[in-house]
């Protein structure tokens, strides 16, 4: 198993993807997203790097919660896997709820 600094890693995935600014734009229009609210539906009405963006996001975000300081990028990968899977079943879950199952 390959294990990496999430740290860095996540970093430079951030710094690879130029959608950042699109999803920046939310209902309010402040560019403020509150995590708990973003469901799967959002998820999965975003595309290429929008949808690639909030992945990462995701897994950086799970990944400090459980105070994990590497990472297995074949279990994200099948944990990104079920998250998308899960949202196709349920669009209106929170995203968070989808990644707690998948990643918890």
């Amino acid at each position: 198993m390959k294990t990496r600094y999430l740290a860095g890693t996540i970093a430079a995935a951030l710094l690879c993807v130029s959608g950042a600014s699109a999803i920046a734009q939310d209902a309010d229009g402040d560019g403020i997203w509150q995590v708990g609210e973003f469901t799967c539906r959002d998820l999965l009405m975003r595309g290429g790097e929008e949808r690639d963006f909030v992945l990462v996001f995701m897994h950086g975000f799970m990944s400090g919660k459980m105070n994990e300081m590497t990472f297995d990028t074949e279990a994200l990968t099948e944990a990104t896997d079920a998250v998308v899977e899960s949202c196709i079943g349920n669009p209106d879950q929170p995203l968070l709820a989808a990644f707690e199952a998948a990643r918890g």
